[in-house]
């Protein structure tokens, strides 16, 4: 028995609207964790792969916010926001906010380990012409001053999830199944809520955090939404964040949430399964 869906379309402006789909993605979110409260943690960074990038990132954690500092060079820039931190494991945290000084929408999301001292990131930005509708994201990676940790023992790009199939409910409407092509692309598909019988292939990073544990991401080129989420597959639990503009009103996405997972496994690579005459 198949679930009716509505008619497909390629038209942006025939899928549900941003605000609509986002309703109610925070019944399956984890809890906002406390436990960094009144400590300041400084990340020597830099973007990978781009010389001469190196910069510094100060956050000081208060209750429910944080102050922001970022040097690069003789620069310093700085501010106060309010932030959404959830510990997934202990030790490893998820942040994010939004720079709420700036003349178009931006915001920053990690992972961030205390244990290990390392930090993986995106800066998300959208309102930039030439196509102010879609999410540019730059990535960076650091390390937490006062910690054994280097920058050889930066989170690794990752290919674990190549070829898995993974079923995740927001709330107990909203299920959408990921399909884990390459190394650049994904196909999403939702199986319930108000996006059902809608997909899309989009393009894609993959980072591995720690064991069975990795930090997700992906940019829709047709709605123009950045998505970002740490996986946990032992746990089968995730925690995200997806951030873009509302097709139709043109208001501000930003939201955080989570997932209950099902991992239905890993269909094998070419090299390991070729079909061919017996």
């Amino acid at each position: 028995m198949t679930t009716p869906a509505n008619t497909f379309s390629w038209a942006k402006d025939d899928w549900t609207s941003l605000n609509e789909m986002a309703d109610g993605f925070n019944e399956y979110r984890p809890a906002h964790s406390t436990a960094l409260e009144g400590q300041r943690l400084e990340l020597q960074c830099r973007i990978p792969g781009v010389p001469e990038s190196d910069f510094t990132l100060v956050h000081e954690f208060d209750a429910g916010s944080l102050r922001w500092t970022l040097q690069e060079g003789d620069g310093v820039r700085e501010g106060k926001d309010r932030c959404e931190l959830f510990e997934m494991q202990p030790g490893l945290f998820f942040l994010h906010y939004q720079r709420s000084a700036e003349d178009h929408p931006v915001v920053v999301t990690m992972a961030l380990d205390t244990r290990s001292g390392q930090a993986t990131g995106a800066v998300g930005e959208l309102g930039l012409e030439p196509d102010p509708h879609l999410a540019r994201q730059q990535w960076f990676q650091g390390q937490l001053v006062g910690t054994d940790a280097t920058a050889d023992g930066a989170h690794a790009y990752t290919d674990e999830l190549l070829g898995h199939r993974v079923r995740y409910a927001y709330s107990s409407d909203d299920v959408y199944d990921h399909i884990y092509l390459n190394e650049h692309l994904f196909t999403w598909v939702c199986l319930g809520g108000a996006e059902l019988g809608v997909a899309d292939t989009d393009r894609a990073a993959y980072w591995k955090l720690r064991e069975d544990t990795y930090l997700f991401s992906w940019l829709e080129k047709n709605v123009g939404v950045e998505g970002m989420v740490l996986i946990d597959l032992a746990a089968l639990r995730t925690v995200g964040i997806q951030f873009g503009l509302d097709q139709g009103t043109g208001d501000l996405v930003n939201i955080t949430m989570g997932a209950y997972a099902t991992d239905f496994g890993r269909v094998p690579s070419v090299p390991e399964h070729r079909p061919g005459p017996a």
